[in-house]
């Protein structure tokens, strides 16, 4: 049994497509898991078992075709699944069913993956994973820790072997903060690559898009592949990114920096980042010490996640309603204007070209995830007003965030490791619609650290 929980999703959708394993069993193991484990990790907070064995039984039958078919998977519950409801971790909102899948669920499911629900996440992602709806989200290399948000649900089930991969989005790092803390693969593609067309997808500018979280880079590679299909609306490139891994990339130029936009970075996350350096040098890339200039994006700080936000969600006359960490805010963004969201978004665009021309002489910059180890499980609670919340969450030293403001593409990899033998994230951040070029060092990485190994004894012990 642990050698299937451990599958990655290619490797999972490989056996089914052998006949080693079917899809239904697959399906089975990880929805026992979840009854079994996810009490304590609450990382899911909506669970499909009818569905999930249908969709199964459809790829045993050989009804589904997709190239990932019968790999079960979690979908973050800000995003609509047909039949469960999008809650958005609002109380609410907890009869908001949705009648269809929502673009990103489709492309998911087309791409032949088994969904088993909905995954944690703070009240309008604007946290770690807590709230007060579906309570305190737990790591599961130790629950005394927080996994990170806003996609901490999806990593923590992830990492605790309930799904085979899982779907997260990313604002100021909430993909590749949580993939950090619980030892995964984290990936926010550009700004612009995962587009749905005219008739869907958001209506405004916005700092968050969809990514994923992954037990290995080729899974990473294989989900973007579903996520952003060449096609009418996406776009084109030579090949898929999963068969782009197969290629060599030659010697890269990095940059590699240790100092944040603002605060400190923790001194294991520090050297487990200088580790990465030393790594990439053996590799054959060449390695510099350098930073690039953070003060250009402080313009932007003021552009919201996404916009219109919640107040597209709820009344606003609703405000006090919500948690108290997040009133302001549904506050401020229902006052918020065309013309003030208009100037913002020029602001973002103008700060990202000053801070471009760093990228003219690197291809990567390498730099700590999240320059923080994992906070305790309630150290940034729901019921938290305002001023202490964001006291709290300012203590990180957002090295993720610069590059939502940017639209750049970057990457989580568990590469480091700390005294007490949790994970440590180190990222890789490129430049636009470059994502095969931080897939191609991230596969080097994983085969020169090995951390798969350390990921499945950490599953294998729960």
């Amino acid at each position: 049994m642990s050698e299937i929980i451990e599958l990655d999703a290619v490797g999972a959708a490989a056996a089914i497509r052998r006949g080693d394993l079917s899809a239904v069993e697959l399906a089975h193991a990880h929805l026992d898991r979840i009854e079994s484990l996810d009490a304590t990790l609450r990382s899911f907070v909506a669970v499909d078992r009818d569905g999930a064995v249908r969709a199964a039984e459809a790829v045993d039958r050989g009804e589904v075709a997709g190239p990932l078919a019968g790999a079960t998977f979690s979908i973050k519950d800000v995003e609509d699944v047909a039949g469960l409801p999008t809650t958005h971790s609002c109380d609410l909102l907890v009869h908001d069913v949705a009648a269809h899948d929502g673009p990103v669920a489709g492309r998911f499911r087309a791409a032949g993956l088994v969904i088993l629900g909905k995954s944690n996440t703070p009240e309008f992602c604007t946290s770690l994973t807590t709230s007060r709806l579906n309570g305190v989200c737990r790591n599961p290399w130790d629950t005394a820790l927080t996994p990170g948000g806003s996609s901490g649900g999806a990593a923590a089930g992830l990492a605790a072997g309930l799904c085979s991969a899982a779907h997260g989005t990313d604002g100021a790092g909430s993909v590749r903060v949580p993939a950090a803390y619980c030892g995964l693969v984290g990936l926010k593609p550009s700004r612009g690559l995962v587009t749905f067309g005219p008739l869907e997808g958001p209506a405004y500018f916005q700092t968050s898009v969809p990514g994923v979280l992954t037990r290995s880079v080729r899974d990473a590679a294989a989900l973007l592949d579903a996520l952003a299909p060449p096609g009418r609306w996406t776009p084109t490139r030579p090949r898929p990114f999963l068969d782009e891994l197969t290629r060599e990339p030659g010697p890269l130029r990095i940059a590699i920096t240790v100092t944040p936009p603002a605060g400190g970075v923790d001194p294991e996350c520090e050297r487990a980042t200088l580790a990465a350096g030393r790594v990439l040098e053996s590799l054959g890339h060449h390695v510099v010490e350098a930073t690039p200039a953070w003060e250009e994006l402080a313009p932007a700080n003021g552009l919201p996640m996404s916009a219109p936000g919640p107040t597209a969600l709820l009344d606003p006359a609703d405000a006090d309603r919500v948690e108290p960490r997040n009133a302001g805010m549904v506050r401020r963004m229902s006052s918020m204007t065309l013309f003030e969201h208009a100037r913002l978004v020029e602001a973002t665009r103008v700060a990202t070209r000053r801070f471009m021309p760093f990228w003219d002489g690197i291809d990567v910059l390498v730099t700590p995830s999240t320059g923080l180890m994992a906070p305790p499980a309630e150290w940034a609670m729901w019921d938290l007003d305002l001023e202490t919340h964001n006291t709290r969450l300012g203590a990180f030293p957002a090295l993720a965030r610069p590059f939502n403001i940017t639209g750049q593409p970057a990457l989580s990899v568990p590469i480091g490791w700390s005294s007490t033998g949790l994970p440590i994230g180190v990222q890789l951040a490129g430049r636009h619609l470059e994502e095969s070029t931080l897939l191609h060092l991230a596969a080097q990485l994983e085969v020169a650290a090995a951390w798969a190994d350390r990921l499945h004894a950490m599953t294998a012990s729960l």
